[in-house]
């Protein structure tokens, strides 16, 4: 444990670095005018199709800064927009720079960047994970007053390290980093988040099955007030608890993170367990999608490489 003194500076440092990390209303404007430009532009290239814009991500997660990109799903029942590279034509004739596809990705994506705005962007056709996970950080982040600072800290500090890129550096995701926190405050005792899917609750309109799971979760923030009040932890205690957790006290062989229950599961019950190239050390479940492993961006190595990152960090 940390001596009480230190706790309390960690503290204050803490609750300063994040005022700083807050995005400024620029910045806010910033983002909302590439949203309604990108609108703009694909609706005025194919007029009068159902095809909508809707933001994901740090956009709309309150855990965005001034440096974070923005992530938007186009949504469409249009059979006409057959792919991303129809979109990456259409932004650079209308002066996006560095417009490129990542057709080959999991989740193909364009990305480009806005010179008249200095915004860089990332579009999807038609993947709503990113839509219902970036609702359900949301809600969770609304709970406690601890959860914005801490998670954002936790980011800032996966950034500054090098820790959150999933598609070229081997590691893994903020949003993996995101269910890492949410997981971890789940599992305080008290406990400071619930598990939002869960608790019962009437099914949401938009409710999907992903594999025999709904994607639906409790969101009546009004009910949810207070849940974490009987713990007192500041965030100075947790960010220590945090960094120990992972560093020594998590057990990497046999323990899967879980949003979706908020507690640990075993790799056994989750057919993780077996050895082989799709073994991964690290395994975080995705809430929505609970047969993917969020760890699988990140090998032995990489896994190794994070834990000997949280035994500096503390």
């Amino acid at each position: 444990m940390l001596a009480p003194e230190r706790e309390a500076r960690l503290t204050m440092e803490m609750y300063s670095l994040f005022e700083s990390l807050l995005p400024t209303e620029e910045s806010h404007q910033r983002r909302t005018k590439l949203i309604s430009k990108i609108e703009h532009i694909i609706h005025t290239e194919w007029p009068g199709q159902d095809i909508k814009v809707l933001p994901f991500g740090s956009t709309v997660n309150d855990l965005g800064t001034n440096t974070s990109d923005v992530d938007i799903c186009i949504l469409t029942s249009w059979v006409g927009l057959q792919g991303v590279e129809m979109l990456a034509e259409v932004f650079r004739k209308h002066g996006m720079d560095n417009v490129f596809c990542v057709p080959g990705a999991k989740v193909p994506i364009v990305k480009l960047w806005d010179p008249e705005l200095q915004l860089s962007c990332d579009m999807n056709i038609n993947t709503q994970l990113g839509i219902m996970n970036s609702r359900m950080v949301r809600t969770y982040v609304a709970i406690d007053p601890r959860v914005r600072p801490f998670a954002m800290i936790i980011k800032h500090w996966a950034r500054k390290r090098v820790l959150n890129d999933a598609a070229n550096g081997g590691t893994i995701s903020t949003y993996t980093w995101i269910c890492m926190v949410i997981n971890f405050l789940q599992m305080r005792s008290p406990p400071i988040l619930p598990a939002l899917h869960d608790m019962p609750h009437e099914l949401s309109i938009d409710n999907q099955v992903i594999n025999g799971n709904n994607t639906s979760f409790f969101s009546d923030l009004s009910r949810l007030e207070g849940f974490g009040r009987d713990n007192k932890e500041s965030l100075g205690g947790l960010l220590y608890a945090f960094f120990r957790k992972f560093a020594i006290e998590f057990d990497y062989d046999h323990h899967v993170a879980s949003v979706r229950h908020g507690c640990y599961l075993t790799k056994e019950s989750k057919g993780w367990h077996i050895p082989g190239k799709h073994y991964r050390l690290l395994c975080v479940e995705e809430p929505f999608d609970t047969t993917r492993n969020l760890g699988n961006s990140c090998d032995m190595a990489s896994s190794k490489g994070l834990k000997q990152e949280f035994r500096r960090a503390l």
